[in-house]
Formats: C-alpha cells, sequence, structure tokens
C-alpha cells in the first residue's frame, strides 16, 4: 500500500521537475536554441502550426538560427509569427530560409531573467510541497483506517519528506545552473 503511494508520489514529484526543465528550456541564455521557437505558431493555410512542423530549425553559429522552410507559401506566416512572438527577434528572409540573429543580453535583461528563474524556482518548490502534503493525508488516512500503525505513519511521513527534500535538492541545481548560464557573457 504505501510503496504504491511513494511510487506515485516520486511519479508526480518527477514530472514537476520536468516541467521545470521544460519551462526553462524557453528562456533564452545568451546561446540561441532551437527550442527558443517552440511557443510559436504560424498560421498556415488558416491552422495554428508549430514552426517546427513547417521548417528545419538549427544553430548556424554563436548568435543566429536559420529555419530551411519546406513549403515557400509557409515563409510570410511563419515572418509574422516570430515578429509577433514578442520575444524580441527580428527574423530575416533569405529564400526559402529565414535567418534569426539573437541579440546579446543586457544585464537589465540578465537580472529580470534571474528574478524570472527564482520565481520558477519557488513555484518548484511549492509544487513540490503541496504533492508532500498530499501524500501525508493519504498516509494519516491509511492510519485513521487503521491499516497502518501510528509508528508506520511517522515513518513513512518521515520517507516522504526525506524524498521531498531531495527533490527540492533537485530543482535548486537546476535553476542555479540556469542563472550560471545566464550570467556568462
Amino acid at each position: 500500500m504505501f510503496e504504491e503511494i511513494k511510487q506515485e508520489t516520486k511519479v508526480l514529484m518527477g514530472k514537476t521537475i520536468d516541467s521545470l526543465h521544460s519551462t526553462l528550456s524557453k528562456i533564452r541564455a545568451g546561446r540561441p536554441n532551437p527550442s527558443m521557437l517552440d511557443s510559436i505558431e504560424a498560421d498556415y493555410f488558416d491552422v495554428k502550426t508549430p514552426l517546427k512542423q513547417l521548417a528545419n530549425i538549427s544553430v548556424t553559429d554563436a548568435a543566429t538560427l536559420s529555419l530551411n522552410i519546406w513549403d515557400k507559401n509557409a515563409i510570410k506566416p511563419i515572418e509574422k509569427a516570430i515578429i509577433d512572438s514578442n520575444l524580441g527577434l527580428s527574423p530575416i528572409v533569405n529564400g526559402p530560409n529565414i535567418l534569426i540573429k539573437i541579440p546579446p543580453l543586457t544585464q537589465e535583461r540578465r537580472d529580470e531573467l534571474k528574478k524570472l528563474l527564482k520565481k520558477e524556482g519557488e513555484n518548484t518548490k511549492v509544487s513540490l510541497r503541496n504533492i508532500r502534503r498530499n501524500t501525508n493525508t493519504s498516509i494519516s488516512n491509511l492510519e485513521k483506517e487503521k491499516k497502518i500503525s501510528k509508528d508506520f505513519e511517522r515513518d513513512y511521513i518521515i520517507e516522504i519528506q526525506e524524498m521531498t527534500d531531495e527533490f527540492i535538492k533537485q530543482s535548486e541545481i537546476v535553476i542555479s545552473e540556469k542563472i550560471t548560464e545566464i550570467s556568462e557573457v
């Protein structure tokens, strides 16, 4: 019974860390990354279509993303979607390709990103603690239903706390690595 609860808790906490990784991959840290464009969808024949379904996205050098577009009819919608994306990017159309020069981060923008990262880190910790609370409630209910003893309840709650601490530590490492990445000039 407890092993199932523990496994479910571990899966939920793992998904929380995966979600943090996914969120952080969209935050630009100086170097261009194709995942920066994951949230952008072009209006392709009146259908919102992710850019990666319309073009091959690659990094050509330390400051440039290149989109090799498969259908020339998609060039204008893709260009418009990039401009409208609020990422502050200026696409340059070059035949069947669109080049995007990634401007270097200003110190002000770095500071904003660090604040955003710290906020994401706190949100992740809150999520992990909520999972812990729900798990502890399940364990306490088992004790109330006389399915486990008070001693087991205490031991299980301690074990869940240790797991929570481990996942919180993971989230802190992920955040501090991203802050270090953003701080590099």
